[in-house]
């Protein structure tokens, strides 16, 4: 024994002696921490999710502008209905839906309801508005109220239809209809329409209900009143099915969040079942269960305390990812102690023997598959530096719970045994020299054919390489949620109903000195500017439908006569518009309009307001110095899962701006954003960072392994085979079919992270034979048949 100790030399020696002499300080030491992160685990859960917008990105920062800049008095929702008999426009249809809004005016949510003036329909809108609620009200007035929805036949509802879609006042709202909607001879049909519901945005999000309002925030507020409002419009759904449009992106995320835990749960079972195959032993397969256990605790419990925020990678791909990854410490260590028990040494001494064989392969494992996840951190995507923190901490938790604690754990509960039945175990006569024989003679078998493993391999990553290039950075939100889930249906639906009339919001953000006739000019000139983009939504006229809240105001102003009189009363300045373009004559009269209607809205008589203050702040807010005021354009953009047709429509709309503002000396800024604009940021983000991590990741795990090794040829024999698992992974995901998102990203990272294992844990073993016996055939076929069987075993449970 003595003997066997004084072998043991340097940091990896004194490695081995604690794991011999003190594995019951390593195991308390061990369940002390765990139990200390058990506090922050469950008491300091993260409240905020990491931002999946790159940094410095201009049109995330226009987008964050936007937003702050303009505030919103409604919460407005947008809902599909679809007919199951492919017509909405029947009188079981549109009464159902009647019925249902009903039920949603008298519901608890009623006091959260709001009510506006659409001037578009020159009426005061419901807080809930459809055209189930028109064509009611049409039957009424042509009826004297003798006839409405619940008793109407339905040609009596059909002629109704026709009335309203045929007059001045109705033509807007062919808009609500499906676009596959028409008027044929037994006349109008329409799969699918549109119902809007207004809410007071401020008392849902600091009432409804108290407990989610404190729980989860103002955004999930929102969304749970949403989805009790689409829950109340559904009903029985017996004529037709009803879908909110986006409504509830973060709860979608929190509710498929939860099948983290009983995937880590299935995760945790399946390994504990392939590890009992693997060791035939269920002490080893309870121990590293538990393991991976207090692995889950330690990263969950260092997330929370140092501040990670939430987010899908770092709530669902990197704790899976660690199970499969941090069991490979357990299978090697234990390998090789099971291997050194089989010789006949004392459990203590095998354990101390086996640590300092194989120590230097963990401990080179550890470092470079933490450097792989680090060069993450490389990236302007909080998210993606979030799993790099705490991906790249779990690996060395991996270290000390499965590379020591479990060792220690089985060595102790075996040393005990030894100890209560009084026999020393004596050395295997077969058994150790026979297990993974027939792993051994395959790779013998392949090595020997190199001369034609090694072109195959050259030929295969070549159009893998090839791939590689090719593969498209894009995301759909099927990527990321359930397709089943209403968020995605609710998408799908809208594409299928008015794909091309509405789409993904482009904004245009306007500032300068607005008051000036040339600033309104040049607006109206990049809407006509528009006609030829190919790329926006346009309403039944063929035409763009941008929606433009200041020149709605403008008109609102102009085209009433007590408006025009009360701006006169209170400025002393008549409004004009003798050339009747919808804008006042000059500066100073615009400027009296825009100094009114932001402090008193627009009137509509001595009672009545088309649109309140509150409203006015959505359209035109005063800005300081050359930024006098502020505004935006919004239309619809058709088709943004494909990146192609965002980044054509960038082009074109920024085209258009340019043509009609460039060069004006009233308009000091603008700028495009939007949501389909900050998504290609991302995504550029993400194959900049992907390119940059690699190249970081290869040269450091490249040092490394010259560091540890000492010696080049062996680094490159261990570091060839990595590149080529990340350059083939590719490959697959292009021939497969498969995108780089936000999520697949982190992939290139995990790929190195686990090849470099594998290389460095063969590389070291062969290097260990070929040092006792320096015949390259005879060393593969030990390496393969011991340490190459562990591996196997971890890729398989990985």
């Amino acid at each position: 024994m003595g003997m066997e100790e004084n072998r043991r030399k340097g940091f990896f020696g004194w490695l081995g002696d604690s794991m011999e002499k003190r594995s019951g300080w390593i195991v308390i030491g061990t369940l002390v921490i765990t139990a200390l992160l058990v506090v922050p685990m469950i008491f300091m859960a993260p409240s905020k999710s990491a931002s999946e917008n790159p940094s410095g990105s201009k049109v995330v920062e226009l987008s964050d502008r936007v937003e702050d800049t303009f505030s919103s008095e409604a919460y407005g929702l947008n809902l599909i209905v679809e007919a199951r008999d492919d017509d909405v426009l029947t009188q079981e249809c549109l009464y159902e839906l009647l019925r249902n809004e009903q039920k949603l005016r008298e519901s608890d949510l009623a006091p959260f309801l709001f009510t506006r003036y659409d001037p578009s329909v020159d009426r005061v809108i419901d807080e809930v508005s459809s055209f189930a609620d028109v064509v009611d009200q049409g039957l009424r007035e042509h009826t004297g109220g003798m006839i409405d929805l619940s008793n109407a036949p339905d040609d009596a509802v059909k002629q109704a239809i026709g009335a309203i879609l045929g007059s001045p006042e109705g033509s807007d709202l062919k808009n609500w209809l499906s676009e596959k909607a028409e008027n044929g001879k037994d006349g109008w049909k329409s799969p699918g329409l549109i119902v809007f519901v207004s809410a007071d945005d401020a008392k849902v999000t600091a009432e409804y209900p108290a407990s989610v309002g404190e729980e989860y925030g103002e955004d999930e507020a929102r969304e749970q009143f949403a989805r009790d409002v689409q829950e109340i419009l559904r009903g029985e759904e017996k004529s037709y099915g009803l879908w909110g449009v986006a409504i509830d992106l973060e709860l979608e995320i929190k509710d498929e969040g939860k099948i983290a835990g009983s995937m880590l749960m299935a995760a945790m079972f399946l390994i504990a079942v392939l590890l009992l195959i693997i060791f035939r032993s269920w002490l080893i397969t309870l121990v590293a269960t538990l393991g991976l256990g207090m692995l889950i605790v330690w990263l969950k419990g260092f997330s929370n305390l140092v501040g990670l925020k939430s987010s899908m990678i770092l709530d669902l791909i990197v704790p899976i990812s660690i199970l499969v990854l941090g069991i490979e410490y357990a299978i090697q260590s234990l390998f090789r102690y099971r291997e050194e028990v089989d010789k006949g040494k004392h459990p203590p001494r095998a354990l101390g023997d086996s640590m300092y064989a194989i120590s230097a392969a963990l401990l080179l494992a550890l470092l470079t598959t933490a450097v792989a996840f680090l060069s993450n951190a490389s990236s302007n995507i909080e998210s993606v530096r979030g799993f790099s923190i705490a991906a790249s901490f779990a690996i060395v938790a991996a270290f000390l719970i499965l590379g020591m604690f479990v060792p220690a754990v089985v060595m102790r509960v075996q040393a005990r045994r030894e100890r209560k039945h009084g026999k020393a175990r004596k050395a295997s006569k077969g058994e150790g020299r026979t297990r993974g024989a027939w792993l051994g003679s395959i790779v013998l078998a392949v090595s020997n054919k190199w001369f034609v493993i090694l072109p195959l391999v050259l030929v295969i990553s070549g159009f893998a390489l090839f791939g590689w290039l090719k593969v498209e950075t894009r995301m759909d939100v099927k990527d990321a949620l359930a397709s089943n889930s209403d968020f995605v249906l609710s998408l799908d639906k809208v594409e299928e109903h008015f794909g091309t009339s509405g789409g993904e919001p482009a904004v245009i953000f306007i500032e300068g000195d607005l008051a000036k006739p040339e600033a309104l000019h040049a607006m109206r000139k990049m809407i006509d500017n528009m006609d030829d983009n190919e790329h926006l939504g346009r309403g039944l006229d063929g035409k763009p439908n941008p929606s433009v809240l200041l020149l709605d105001l403008l008109e609102a102003v102009l085209e009433s006569e007590y408006a025009r009189e009360q701006v006169t009363a209170v400025t002393g300045i008549e409004i004009t518009d003798k050339d009747g373009d919808l804008v006042p004559d000059t500066a100073g009269q615009l400027e009296a309009v825009y100094g009114y209607v932001i402090e008193n809205g627009v009137p509509k008589n001595e009672s009545e307001l088309v649109y309140r203050p509150k409203y006015v702040e959505e359209a035109l807010v005063r800005g300081s110095g050359d930024g006098k005021y502020a505004t935006f354009v919004v239309i619809g953009v058709p088709g943004t899962r494909e990146q192609e047709v965002v980044k054509a429509s960038d082009a074109e709309l920024r085209q258009d701006m340019d043509q009609a503002m460039k060069g004006v000396e009233s308009i000091k800024f603008y700028g495009l954003t939007g949501s389909g604009y900050v998504r290609v940021d991302q995504f550029d983000a993400i194959a900049r960072s992907m390119t940059l991590s690699l190249a970081i990741a290869a040269i450091a795990v490249f040092l490394l392994l010259i560091l540890i090794f000492r010696s080049l040829r062996y680094a490159v024999i261990a570091m060839i085979p990595v590149l080529l698992v990340a350059c083939w992974l590719y490959g697959f995901m292009y021939a497969s079919g498969y995108y780089l998102n936000m999520l697949t990203a982190t992939i290139a990272a995990i790929s190195i992270g686990v090849g470099i294992d594998f290389s460095i844990h063969f590389t070291e073993r062969f290097r260990e034979e070929m040092r006792e016996n320096p015949d390259k055939k005879a060393a593969i076929r030990k390496t393969a048949r011991t340490t190459g069987l562990g591996l196997l075993g971890t890729s398989v449970t990985t």
